[in-house]
């Protein structure tokens, strides 16, 4: 699938440095377990001292990292164990310059949406004195995600995937300026034809309809050619974080979302993706329960945002 985009070229070109930067780092590994048997002998007490000395100070850093233990331990073994190998891939992926400008990425656009986000202070006041654990909750997500709370909004549950299978269908039949998709898993079968259909149409009336999906997530349900199919159809479609083994640090980075937005006014999220197996039309895990709800009103704002993000 080719990726003319900023995202696919920036992983593809660094990927290939990394990889590369990785194969060397082996060869050094193996060269001075070699030089070490075969020509630094009467030297290899004193050089295995200091190689252990330099990887004992990084396994210190690494000890007073801000990070877990499951992050930490891994590391501090590779590098004992083999220290040129392990600080030469700690150098190379533990201190990720990629997280960090992908990091930065995201700050840049969220300056530009979060503004859009509704002040909530006085809802959330309100909430706090009424029940101050959900207070409390609030409060802990508008300060590391910079979301509101909101009042003044409808909530549907559905317990079961396929009732809102069915209540979202007849929604995005209703649409009149756009439609956002965002999902996990997309399968090109009869769950999503449906869909399909729908979309189809309204793009035929006029709407601007988007589709994301995962690559990851959507590995086995859809063929590579989906895409062009969709832009076929008029429906823009985009992939998070094309699979290319070996090429991709940042593999386990997926989007697990699972949105749809109809002319920013009602919105459906939940615990099913657009695969067949979630409302029941094939079993291969046998009977699934899953559930979902369908918003209405002010908070739908925060998954358009979500959805631009």
């Amino acid at each position: 699938m080719k990726q003319d985009t900023l995202e696919g070229r920036a992983k593809t070109k660094n990927g290939v440095k990394r990889l590369c930067f990785s194969a060397v780092c082996i060869l050094l590994e193996a060269a001075f377990i070699i030089a070490m048997i075969t020509k630094l002998n009467q030297y290899a007490e004193i050089i295995n001292l200091m190689t252990r000395l330099l990887a004992g100070v990084l396994v210190l850093k690494l000890y007073a990292s801000d990070q877990t233990s499951s992050m930490k331990m891994p590391w501090v073994i590779l590098i004992l164990v083999f220290p040129i190998l392990g600080v030469g891939l700690y150098l190379l992926i533990g201190l990720n310059g990629g997280t960090r400008k992908m990091r930065e990425r995201y700050d840049q656009i969220d300056r530009e949406l979060l503004p859009l986000l509704p002040n909530d202070s006085e809802c959330r006041e309100t909430l706090g004195r009424k029940i101050p654990k959900a207070g409390n909750i609030s409060d802990y997500i508008q300060k590391n995600a910079s979301y509101p709370v909101y009042q003044n909004t409808d909530v549907i549950y559905y317990d079961e995937a396929v009732k809102g299978l069915e209540a979202q269908l007849a929604d995005l039949a209703k649409a009149e300026k756009f439609i956002f998709m965002e999902y996990h898993a997309i399968e090109d079968a009869q769950a999503w034809h449906r869909i399909q259909r729908v979309l189809e149409d309204r793009v035929k009336a006029g709407v601007e309809v988007r589709v994301f999906y995962d690559d990851m997530g959507s590995i086995g349900f859809i063929n590579t050619d989906f895409i062009k199919k969709m832009e076929n159809v008029g429906i823009h479609c985009r992939v998070f974080n094309p699979f290319t083994p070996g090429l991709n640090v940042f593999l386990n980075n997926r989007d697990h979302r699972k949105i749809t937005v109809i002319d920013g006014k009602v919105g459906f999220t939940g615990g099913y993706n657009l695969a067949n197996e979630y409302f029941n039309f094939t079993h291969p895990y046998g009977q699934w329960k899953d559930t979902g709800i369908r918003l209405e009103g002010e908070a739908v704002r925060s998954l358009t945002v979500t959805f631009l993000e």
